[in-house]
């Protein structure tokens, strides 16, 4: 299959995973498509490093200061990648991992706007995957995110 044509239905299967998200979650359709592409984008980064994703895309809009936390199962040994990006109106977000015993163990605080997560846990358990809008120009509106895990 062409390249393009992998990347038109990567793209369109995460805009329909963007819109049959649970309502409290639900990304308007103004800018599902923007998310979806980004995501896209970051996908080809980390496949062409090998990694394919395996759980995402998490979405849901955030207010400045909001977070939202995602509980998965990440196995020992294997290494992972989270990535997260946000609409044009999003300044800064960020991104934290807590291993099983709720440790701190990865974070992206960059001042930007696709936070990337390396990880390599050391023990498998449900992990805790949290993401904090830190600037938002779209007061009182939230900003929208959308986040995917990949491993290799």
């Amino acid at each position: 299959m062409r390249g393009w044509v992998k990347r038109a239905c990567a793209a369109f299967a995460i805009l329909a995973i963007l819109a049959g998200a649970p309502a409290a979650a639900q990304v308007p359709p103004e800018f599902q498509r923007e998310l979806s592409q980004r995501l896209a984008e970051a996908g080809r980064i980390v496949g062409d490093g090998g990694y394919m994703r395996v759980a995402g895309p998490f979405a849901g809009g955030l207010a400045p200061q909001q977070s939202r936390r995602y509980t998965l199962t990440l196995r020992a040994g294997q290494d992972y990648r989270v990535i997260a990006v946000c609409d044009s109106r999003c300044g800064d977000i960020d991104l934290r991992l807590y291993d099983v015993n709720g440790n701190q163990v990865a974070q992206d605080v960059l001042n930007d706007n696709v936070p990337t997560l390396a990880i390599h846990p050391t023990a498998t358990g449900a992990h805790t995957i949290e993401i904090d809008m830190y600037q938002c120009m779209a007061t009182p509106d939230p900003c929208w995110y959308a986040l995917n895990v990949y491993t290799r």
